[in-house]
């Protein structure tokens, strides 16, 4: 895989740790509220399962990364972003990951194109 693609898929792993990240963030954040019993036990089992859920989906997108296949011009970087990010996306559908997991997607895209253009 010539060097700028490797990158893309480089920067997709990145990006998905940082959004894995956010989402222990957030898990310590309802987990916190749960022990100062501002939410009640019911809420914060299916907040947690919720986003343990999602952090499972995108761990699996990481492993996926490895198999997708770039267009055959690998010169068009845009391209390849296209191209990865259907293939994300077909998998998340697939799988009949949670829609969270597209947005996280949608937004890795967004900001890879602001980079590359």
């Amino acid at each position: 895989m010539p060097e700028r693609l490797s990158l893309l898929v480089k920067i997709f792993r990145i990006e998905f740790e940082e959004a894995e990240n956010d989402i222990q963030a957030l898990m310590d954040y309802y987990s916190s509220r749960f022990e100062n019993l501002e939410i009640t036990p019911y809420v914060w089992q299916e907040n947690r399962a919720l986003l343990l859920k999602e952090v499972s989906c995108i761990k699996e997108l990481e492993v996926d990364l490895r198999d997708w296949v770039p267009p055959e011009d690998k010169t068009d970087i845009l391209a390849a972003l296209h191209s990865l990010k259907s293939y994300l996306q077909d998998l998340v559908a697939k799988y009949d990951y949670p829609e969270v997991v597209n947005i996280v997607i949608d937004r890795i895209s967004e900001k890879v194109s602001r980079y590359i253009e």
